[in-house]
Order: structure tokens, then C-alpha cells, then sequence
């Protein structure tokens, strides 16, 4: 078993995985001089309680680092959730469509997202190979997103996979969502059932749909 050392490289990870718990908004760790976590701070809604977010993130921890984590260096902090105040919480985009048109050395991909009952289109083009296919669709939700969150933030696609999860294929997208804050990693999956376009675009969105009521409410 581990000890809560920090190793190098990994504090971001840690910060992400926390970030990944139902009902987390965000987290920051704190260390000591010697490279120890000495404080986990963690803003929460308030769906579930704190003792079930600290639960989830000592299991999270140990099964992804095989890191103990002792439970009175995480506090909660949460939100009250205000249901009924105003539309942000129920803001969801959907996939209205997306095309794709290669030719020669270019792919060029244009994905449409209605949100709030409203059509929103991002286009991207980029080298034409299998993988950066996928980037490019990607690239072209988050500009979608973008044109929606009016100068809220940029969304940069930092990588786009494939992989096969409990015998199924299923694409993973990491991206950079950069405010006047900050940056924050963020990273979403969708499970690739017939068409690998869709489960790009909707990949994309698990990673950013939890952050967008919070940003446009800021």
C-alpha cells in the first residue's frame, strides 16, 4: 500500500480523478515540504453527502494510484442546489448533427449541438488520418460549445482514443477548458455503438457538460 507521497507529475492526476466523483465541481490538494498531501478541498453539489464524496475518493484513489488517503484531510465544501431558479442546471446540449468530408490530405468536419432549444455549429479540418479524424470532430463540438458560452472560455482538444472497454469499443477525449481562473483537464468516454462520429461528439460532451451550468452562472 502506498503512502499519500506526492509523486512527481501525478498531483494534476489525482485533482482529475477527483474531479470525475458524481456530484464534484472541483478540487485542489494541497501538499507539504516534503512532497506529502496534507489537505484535499473539494466543492461539491449537494445531492449526496460529504462522508459518500470522501468514501469515493479514497476508493478512487486507491484503485487508481493504490494511494491511502486518511478521510480528515479531504473536506467538503458544497453548493446548495437552488432547483427551480433559473435554466442553467437543465442546459444540456444534444447532437443535432455532424458531417464529415474528407479529401485528399483534409478532413473537415461540422458538428451542430441544439442547446436551450437553440442550433450551435463548430467546424474543424485538420490532416486527413484515422485518428485525426476523430480529433477534428472533437475540435469542431468544442467550437460549437464555444459559439454557445459567448467568450465564457476556450476549449482546446488535447487528445482522442479508441479502446475497448468490457468487450466493447468505446472512445475516451481529454481537453483543456481554460477560464480566467485557470486551466482545468477534463475528460469524457461514450461507448462507440454504430457510428464512431457520434460517440466523438458525445465523448466530447461528457467532458464538458458537467462545467457549463457553473461557467455560465459565474
Amino acid at each position: 500500500m502506498a503512502s499519500e507521497r506526492y509523486v512527481k507529475g501525478k498531483l494534476a492526476d489525482y485533482e482529475d480523478i477527483i474531479r470525475q466523483i458524481k456530484d464534484v465541481i472541483s478540487a485542489r490538494i494541497v501538499t507539504n515540504e516534503t512532497g506529502e498531501i496534507a489537505e484535499i478541498h473539494v466543492l461539491a453539489g449537494s445531492s449526496r453527502s460529504p462522508k459518500q464524496i470522501v468514501r469515493d475518493i479514497e476508493s478512487a484513489f486507491m484503485a487508481q494510484f493504490g494511494v491511502s488517503i486518511d478521510h480528515k484531510k479531504v473536506s467538503v465544501a458544497q453548493m446548495q442546489d437552488d432547483e427551480g431558479s433559473g435554466p442553467m442546471q437543465e442546459i444540456r446540449p444534444k447532437l443535432s448533427a455532424v458531417t464529415v468530408v474528407s479529401g485528399g490530405r483534409k478532413t473537415e468536419a461540422k458538428v451542430d449541438l441544439e442547446i436551450g432549444g437553440e442550433i450551435y455549429g463548430g467546424i474543424a479540418s485538420g490532416p486527413s488520418t484515422a485518428n485525426n479524424k476523430l480529433r477534428v470532430i472533437a475540435q469542431a463540438t468544442v467550437l460549437a460549445i464555444e459559439s454557445y458560452m459567448k467568450g465564457t472560455c476556450s476549449i482546446v482538444t488535447e487528445d482522442i482514443t479508441r479502446f475497448l472497454l468490457a468487450g466493447r469499443d468505446a472512445v475516451a477525449v481529454s481537453v483543456s477548458l481554460i477560464t480566467n481562473v485557470g486551466e482545468e483537464r477534463l475528460i469524457g468516454s461514450a461507448f462507440l455503438n454504430h457510428d464512431e462520429r457520434e460517440a466523438a461528439v458525445k465523448a466530447t460532451l461528457a467532458a464538458v457538460n458537467r462545467r457549463m451550468a457553473l461557467l455560465l452562472n459565474d
